[in-house]
């Protein structure tokens, strides 16, 4: 949007970052640290705490070696080798040598961190062994308190309840400003924040537009667990000053439970105890509670050792001939066993995790009294309750349990480790929907975080970093790579920003 003639401006800085998550934080702290005047602009309030990086385990990517992660990535993003590629490979080495320095640079701010894990999500890639995945002390909370206190501490400007809202060019299609809508006094007020050097995008992705998910992800409905803020914002503003998108169709999902009565997706601990699937395997420890995931038919269609990450790619299969998609919803089918390992919701990050925007009953009787959780004294029953054939139902569920006592599962493959039958009534389901973490789609940007038009040309004084444009494809690499691109992309954001000669 071009500015307004004889435009009087609000107030002055040199980087303008847009959207207060991990990714803003870090960018905005680089900048600072590197001399520039810095505000950030976050259309919440001060007290929310349901962005994406608030409610996360708090686990960011940090590779062990360059080449490593440059080989694994490249393997990633490949869609046929030698052909074409969801990330070009100039990115790609950026993300490798920054993401590498995440731990340090963390350390030498003063974060408290531990290793959590090693290894990529696709180990059959080669490079897989060099992701490495480190944990704040804590949680994503823990986290971001930690990230807030260090702007505080820099005297950076944070203006809260205000929603960036246009991009603001000069006549040459520089970006110049932002005209945003200030929220904080109650009554809206139209104000324009002119940016010297550049503007940042970190605004997220789009988990809460419903039109631009029916329109750029497959299947639908799609359900996320935080980001309630995330709108596509910058992505919009992004576009109107000529941006290209990409990875719009990407998501970082999975299968989760959402309930028409609360806002926001919740994660489900399928096997529980808190273990996550990749830890059950590490431990090598047989799993004392059973489970499937079935479609609306009551059929099994996947390995349930899922990849976290990429499942919800299962179940964006439509069928041409009955006009649905067959797997939407699923459905998490226990029996009486994993109800008395405790709450079936996920505690480690999510609404149900630290931040607690909902506390879930710790015998799951609060969930069943809502309708969350469905009980049927026979497998039969319980079909009838879900809407699935009681045939169809009854017959996947004897087969299951005819693989648990042979030892092995023929049909998909699940690990020995996981074969426990459904054998204790009364049995219980949960209505299940792709969904998860969060939207990897936004505007284009390039090794040095500019956000390019359709042609690969920079867009003067734009920058992108976080998942508003993120630079995984369809496949993400390993636990804490958002945040690990977060923190990678922030510094390179900014650095570049600061490097702008300032525009009069």
């Amino acid at each position: 949007m071009l500015v307004p003639e004889r435009v009087k401006w609000d107030t002055e800085t040199e980087i303008a970052v847009l959207g207060y998550g991990l990714a803003g934080a870090v960018s905005a702290i680089t900048a600072h640290d590197l001399g520039a005047s810095v505000l950030i602009l976050e259309k919440q309030s001060a007290d929310s705490h349901c962005s994406c990086s608030s409610i996360s385990m708090g686990i960011f990517l940090s590779p062990s070696d360059v080449n490593g992660a440059l080989t694994y990535m490249t393997a990633l993003c490949a869609v046929n080798p030698h052909e074409m590629a969801w990330t070009d490979a100039e990115t790609i080495r950026a993300w490798a040598e920054y993401c590498v320095q995440n731990k340090d640079w963390m350390q030498n701010l003063g974060g408290k961190i531990a290793f959590f894990t090693k290894g990529g999500e696709f180990p059959q890639l080669p490079g897989a062994e060099s992701m490495a995945s480190w944990k704040y002390q804590g949680n994503g909370r823990r986290l971001m308190q930690f990230m807030y206190e260090q702007v505080k501490s820099r005297k950076i400007g944070v203006r809260y309840q205000t929603a960036a809202e246009r991009l603001l060019t000069d006549e040459r299609g520089q970006i110049i400003g932002v005209r945003a809508i200030d929220f904080s006094k109650g009554k809206p007020k139209e104000v324009h924040i002119k940016a010297s050097r550049a503007v940042l995008l970190c605004t997220g992705g789009f988990e809460e537009n419903e039109e631009m998910k029916l329109q750029y992800l497959r299947p639908y409905p799609v359900y996320f667990t935080g980001g309630t803020a995330n709108t596509g914002d910058g992505i919009r503003m992004a576009q109107e000053a000529g941006a290209d998108l990409w990875h719009m169709n990407c998501a970082s999902a999975r299968l989760c439970a959402k309930f028409p009565d609360f806002p926001v997706a919740f994660f489900i601990d399928f096997s529980g105890g808190g273990w996550s699937q990749q830890q059950m395997r590490a431990k090598k420890e047989k799993l004392t509670v059973g489970f499937i995931i079935v479609d609306k038919y009551g059929r099994r269609y996947l390995n349930e050792q899922l990849k976290p990450h990429a499942a919800y790619y299962e179940l964006a299969w439509y069928d041409s001939h009955k006009l649905e998609y067959p797997r939407v919803p699923s459905y998490y089918i226990c029996d009486q066993r994993r109800m008395d390992c405790g709450c079936l919701a996920q505690l480690t990050s999510g609404p149900s995790g630290p931040e607690q925007l909902y506390k879930w009953s710790r015998d799951n009787s609060v969930e069943l009294e809502k309708g969350w959780i469905i009980r049927g004294e026979t497998i039969a029953e319980l079909a009838g309750k879900i809407g699935v054939p009681a045939a169809a139902l009854e017959s996947t569920v004897r087969r299951w349990n005819e693989h648990c006592q042979a030892g092995e599962d023929p049909d998909y493959g699940r690990s020995h480790l996981e074969l426990v039958p459904l054998d204790k009534p009364p049995f219980y389901a949960v209505r299940l929907f792709p969904g998860g973490s969060n939207t990897q789609g936004g505007p284009r940007r390039n090794s040095r975080s500019q956000v390019v038009t359709p042609f690969g040309v920079p867009i003067p004084g734009l920058y992108a970093a976080g998942e508003c444009g993120s630079v995984y494809g369809m496949l993400y690499p390993a636990g804490g790579g958002n945040l690990g691109e977060c923190i990678a992309f922030g510094r390179i954001a900014a650095e570049n920003a600061v490097a702008e000669a300032p525009k009069k």
